[in-house]
């Protein structure tokens, strides 16, 4: 039997999106595939061969380095084409070089294909290049993790004593030690230092301070592995060159649409939806009080799609005057075929200038905490006001959510769509136990909201707001946010 060969494989630094073409095709074609822990499960999307996670963690083994050598020259030997996928790139600190050795004693062919290390991609995708005109012109790296017994140990004197910027790998478990080390050979505690977790990953964080604080910061924000220490005056450029986090609260359904669209500005979205949405049965007499109605408003895609379930409603809609709230709602409508007016601002003082004249019963198909500011103020235009609850919106308890929940830190924007993401992002942290941070966070963070009814509902709370497009959609509120940011 012939025998194989391994591609020692660089997985890059987290998004599988910067993987390289070479790694992708190598991963299709692989008979056997041994992959790092802590890589995106997207990154083996397309693998056909057979799977083995050989992941290690501190103090942690699925497998001895050793026992990879033998199952990397075992799969080897039995004609197949092996690739060994390794996060980063396979030689810095990723042992690729004892594999490569391991198997070239045994005399099987051996390919490295290099990866982007995260040792400059992550400082990077946080707003930090490890070089600078006029700031830094050199970077050294080192591994903050070394192996117990080395016979030539890391000196940190020396590495203190080195000019530019230092880049430490691996570092999380003894950083107050290593960042002692480094004071203590020199370097100063005021020293520029950030911390970047999971570099090229969604919920990549970023944590700065100076070298004499950050490990009590990185501890306070309960910062984990895989994250870099950084250290250095580049560290300061991370104020104007890192992407700014936007927290989308939306339903779930919405929020890839949303998360494309605040990457599109310039932002890097974290989602975490705070709302569900829990369709009510329509009511026996939907269609009379259809008809009953001058007018008909929706307010969301949402509502649109759900009163369109029920036979004869769209039917019944085409001799009436339509109002969409927002353009979401409006290109809902026009896909069902029927034609709709927005009013120029959404609010009670739009629609009724909108109507003046036009309409004096008006029906509104919406969710069941649809907001009563604007039935209260066409109530007192003298507009008779007809309200069907299609769906309940309901806290949506979502893991992404308690995730924001538990580091709000590392957000730079909440985005507040409406009052009931407002209400069901606090709730959530009451329930958690959280609330005090979270509104700590809230108070030092960016607060945009489209709508006058949520602004005066995170008002009501006791939450500042900072920005309300007078266009009130969510493309609207990016573009006000990319103004000021």
């Amino acid at each position: 039997m012939a025998c194989g060969k391994v591609y020692l494989v660089g997985a890059g630094p987290g998004d599988p999106e910067l993987m390289t073409l070479k790694a992708k095709r190598l991963l299709s074609e692989a008979d056997v595939v041994l992959f790092d822990r802590l890589l995106d499960p997207r990154m083996l999307e397309g693998v056909k061969g057979e799977r083995i996670d050989v992941g290690k963690s501190a103090g942690s083994h699925k497998l001895s380095q050793e026992g990879i050598n033998r199952l990397l020259i075992e799969k080897a030997l039995k004609g197949n084409m092996v690739v060994r996928l390794k996060g980063g790139d396979p030689y810095l600190f990723g042992r690729g070089g004892e594999e490569a050795l391991a198997l070239r004693e045994r005399g099987i062919a051996v390919e490295v294909v290099p990866g982007v290390t995260s040792a400059v991609a992550a400082p990077e995708l946080a707003g930090i290049p490890v070089t600078h005109r006029g700031i830094a012109s050199a970077f050294t790296v080192v591994t903050g993790h070394e192996e117990p017994g080395k016979d030539s140990p890391l000196d940190w004197g020396a590495v203190a004593r080195l000019g530019g910027t230092l880049v430490v790998l691996m570092g999380v478990s003894r950083l107050e030690k290593n960042v002692g080390q480094l004071i203590a050979g020199g370097r100063s505690p005021e020293t520029p230092a950030a911390i970047v977790e999971k570099g090229g990953w969604a919920d990549q964080r970023l944590v700065t301070g100076t070298l004499g604080d950050i490990a009590e910061k990185a501890s306070r924000a309960k910062i984990e592995s895989p994250a870099i220490l950084v250290v250095g005056d580049v560290v300061r450029l991370s104020e104007q060159l890192a992407r700014k986090r936007i927290a989308i609260l939306r339903p779930e359904a919405q929020q890839e649409e949303s998360a494309a669209l605040a990457e599109a500005y310039g932002f890097l979205p974290v989602q975490s939806p705070a709302i569900a949405l829990v369709e009510r049965p329509l009511p026996s007499d939907l269609m009379h009080r259809i008809m009953a109605a001058e007018c008909v408003a929706f307010t969301s895609a949402n509502g649109v799609k759900m009163a369109m379930k029920a036979e004869g409603v769209r039917l019944g809609l085409e001799k009436k005057m339509i109002v969409a709230i927002g353009p979401k709602t409006e290109a809902a409508l026009a896909g069902c075929g029927l034609r709709s007016e927005k009013p120029e601002e959404y609010s009670s003082e739009g629609l009724e200038s909108m109507l003046n004249g036009k309409c004096k019963r008006i029906l509104f198909l919406r969710s069941a905490q649809g907001s009563q500011y604007l039935s209260e103020g066409l109530r007192h235009g003298g507009i008779e006001v007809d309200d069907i609850p299609l769906y309940e919106v309901v806290l949506s308890r979502n893991a992404l959510l308690d995730d924001l929940i538990r580091h709000p830190e590392a957000v730079d924007i909440f985005a507040f769509t409406s009052s009931s993401t407002a209400r069901s992002l606090l709730e959530r942290a009451r329930e958690l136990g959280l609330e005090d941070s979270l509104r700590n966070a809230l108070a030092g963070a960016t607060v945009a909201v489209i709508g006058r009814p949520t602004a005066a509902e995170l008002e009501r709370l006791g939450v500042r707001v900072d920005i309300m497009p007078e266009t009130f959609t969510f493309e609207a509120m990016l573009r006000a946010l990319r103004r000021v940011s």
